[in-house]
């Protein structure tokens, strides 16, 4: 992740029940994205038996932490000591700044200074990925149940199943480039913060 250059901005960026969050939701998505695949396409056992038993037992036990997580990390973007719900939608201050973000990833010019704790580039990109995220999270129980509150999503705005699934993979591959760039960048611009969020719990900002 990418320092802020405003030095004024005094707050939490990362207060320890968001690190435990973003842990618990980092963790359930590797295990969904592995498990996952194996479900697309079984390459031992054929599909079927004690393996593929595992790995679905798995895959809807990630998809469980997966939606809890999710979940609070909304509601506490809004309520409590920490919410930062602004700081995932950008105004039109935000969107003017985005160019010369943009610029700065492209090694044309240094980060320029951010009023709030994410850059534009940033609140764009992790918004889309909570709403994609709930989407997925939407499909994944439209497949549990297909005959269920939700299959009007899979035989109505799909129209079939099978297409729900397709729809489910084809997002199980965004988030895979998803944390490939965001792996890459925020190594690249703050290893020091990149560590904190494996390693240790949350500070202040400088």
């Amino acid at each position: 992740m990418i320092r802020m250059a405003n030095s004024d901005v005094q707050q939490k960026r990362h207060p320890l029940v968001f690190l435990v969050l973003l842990r618990l939701t980092l963790v359930s998505v590797i295990l969904l994205i592995i498990t996952g695949f194996y479900i697309h396409y079984p390459f031992i056992d054929n599909g079927w038996g004690f393996l593929m038993s595992m790995m679905r037992g798995v895959h809807f036990f990630a998809a469980g932490i997966l939606t809890i997580s999710v979940v609070l990390r909304v509601i506490l973007m809004f309520i409590g000591k920490y919410r930062d719900w602004s700081s995932f939608i950008p105004n039109f201050r935000d969107i003017a700044l985005l160019p010369k973000v943009i610029a700065h990833y492209l090694h044309l010019r240094d980060m320029p200074e951010t009023p709030k704790k994410y850059n534009p580039l940033q609140m764009i990109s992790y918004l889309a990925i909570f709403l994609l995220a709930i989407f997925q999270i939407i499909l994944g129980f439209a497949l549990m149940f297909p005959e269920g509150a939700l299959a009007g999503l899979n035989y109505g705005l799909f129209g079939s199943e099978v297409n729900t699934r397709i729809a489910h993979y084809i997002i199980n591959w965004v988030f895979i480039l998803f944390l490939i760039v965001h792996t890459y960048l925020a190594i690249r611009d703050s290893f020091e913060d990149t560590k904190e969020v494996f390693m240790v719990k949350g500070g202040e900002e400088e």
